[in-house]
């Protein structure tokens, strides 16, 4: 394919998309980024086969039935799991991106997917429910690992011009994940013995990332910044940009190096001096980044991923209606985080968070709604179904993808895999809190639970019309000198200084 490039603010980094870029972000979002969202996805269709296979299995081991209370606890700490798993996952994945390269990290990530598939596998061939707990914890280590290296890397290796299209790859194969679990638990695989494999089908996405990303290149910013290894920076250049001459960037690369090290900053920033604000120019980076993250939890999305056929049951819905409009919500997710890739680099970051959040709060006052009068209106439920779609396609149009290419974009090189690694891992605690509290804030609070989450969006809102800057177009460099003592930051109106 052919390539262009021009120097200058505006054109600098500025290529088309080659094969091994194609293939490097492919292989990230498929053998990563689909895993996690089929690990959200596929938890809905067989979870009452799962539950009665605990109670069964219990029975057979200590002589006693579960009650129903106590199943309802074990099934929401067991999928809340995953979420502990992936916060300790984040944690750790700053560390060894950095210690021994990105690439190296997401290949050896995949030995906590492979394993735990195994244990999902033999589960009820064993007859310990205890596996799945298990499993899920490490499968959680895995993705919480995923979500921090896996568009740490892209980001890195993408083009200024194409960086945020590339971005939104992560959350397109999420959404498409989630549909594969989905199809495969409510129409492939759908019997009460098969859940096993359903839940097993993970190592699939890893055998696919084993096979091609040891070809791909490492990060070109971690080899020149991180490692100063030039040579072997600008290979990986060439090969993902396609041509010889990959000046400008190597050019930018060191110039961000130089005014880190101007700084002070080196190549071993931790967490801790990230939280603790090292750099007192770190202030609004970390407060958006948590922004965003805490913002897509609270929004309440993986509250109805998690719960979708409960909710679509409270809606007044049979059996077979549920699975349609599941199925039917997974598709507009994929649909919209598509039109979310074409658009992402056009319209730029800001809006495509102020925009769907205000939506989003709509929807769930309207979700609130509906629920309440579908005892008295027969097709209200409809309305249900509806009012879910148009927050899905509000949700996969900007929050969806924003955290995995908002925030690699508004951190220098030292600093970026502590803060991505904390930011992950604020995400992951709390849909850990969400997911196992969601079921019982249902119960005691009914649809008016969605009214909370409807406060949440109003209130992110606010703080990302505030303080969020948009990064569209604008090179890494130029993003973090916006951060720096009183300079005004492009496209968002006001003095950081005054925010000190």
């Amino acid at each position: 394919m052919k390539m262009t490039s021009s120097k200058g603010y505006g054109g600098l980094n500025e290529s088309g998309l080659t094969f091994w870029l194609f293939l490097s972000v492919s292989s990230v979002a498929i053998g990563g980024s689909a895993q996690f969202g089929y690990g959200l996805g596929v938890m809905t269709a067989p979870s009452g086969y799962i539950q009665d296979f605990f109670n069964q299995s219990h029975y057979e081991r200590r002589d006693e039935y579960l009650s129903e209370n106590a199943v309802m606890w074990l099934w929401s700490f067991t999928v809340s799991l995953y979420c502990v798993g992936a916060a300790t996952g984040a944690l750790f994945a700053g560390y060894f991106s950095e210690k021994i390269g990105r690439k190296s990290t997401i290949l050896l990530n995949n030995i906590t997917s492979i394993v735990p598939a195994l244990m999902f596998g033999f589960s009820k061939m064993a007859n310990m429910y205890e596996l799945i707990m298990v499993g899920r914890v490490i499968y959680g280590f895995h993705v919480g690992t995923v979500t921090v290296v896996g568009p740490l890397y892209i980001a890195e290796i993408s083009p200024t011009n194409l960086r945020g299209a590339m971005g939104t790859c992560h959350q397109l194969m999420v959404t498409i994940g989630i549909l594969l679990g989905q199809l495969f638990g409510f129409y492939v695989l759908p019997g009460e013995d098969d859940w096993p494999i359903v839940l097993a089908f993970t190592a699939v996405f890893s055998a696919f990332q084993l096979m091609t990303l040891p070809f791909c290149p490492e990060s070109p910013r971690w080899l020149l910044i991180s490692r100063d290894k030039p040579n072997k920076c600008r290979n990986a250049l060439q090969k993902l940009r396609g041509r010889i001459d990959v000046e400008d960037e190597i050019s930018e690369m060191e110039s961000e190096a130089l005014k880190s090290a101007r700084a002070g900053e080196d190549d071993k920033v931790s967490v801790w001096e990230v939280i603790t604000l090292k750099d007192s120019d770190w202030k609004i980076p970390l407060l958006i980044s948590l922004s965003v993250n805490i913002g897509q939890q609270l929004s309440g999305i993986n509250a109805i991923f998690f719960y979708l056929s409960e909710i679509y049951n409270q809606a007044g819905m049979e059996p077979d209606e549920v699975a349609i409009a599941t199925v039917g919500t997974g598709c507009v997710n994929v649909f919209m985080t598509i039109v979310s890739v074409m658009v992402i680099d056009r319209v730029g970051r800001k809006k495509l968070l102020i925009i769907p959040f205000a939506l989003m709060a709509i929807c769930h006052a309207m979700l609130t709604v509906s629920i309440n009068l579908q005892d008295k209106v027969e097709w209200i439920k409809w309305m249900s179904m509806v009012v879910i779609y148009l927050y899905i396609i509000a949700f996969a149009i900007g929050p969806g993808g924003m955290p995995y290419i908002l925030v690699p974009e508004i951190w220098a090189q030292a600093p970026r895999p502590a803060a991505m690694s904390i930011s992950t891992q604020i995400n992951w605690v709390t849909n850990f809190i969400l997911s196992i509290t969601f079921i019982f804030m249902q119960e005691s609070m009914g649809a008016y639970t969605f009214l909370l989450f409807m406060a949440f969006c109003i209130f992110f809102d606010v703080l990302f019309i505030i303080f969020v800057p948009e990064t569209k177009g604008r090179t890494f460099d130029d993003i973090v000198a916006g951060f720096k003592g009183g300079r005004k930051t492009r496209g968002n109106g006001y003095e950081m200084a005054s925010m000190g």
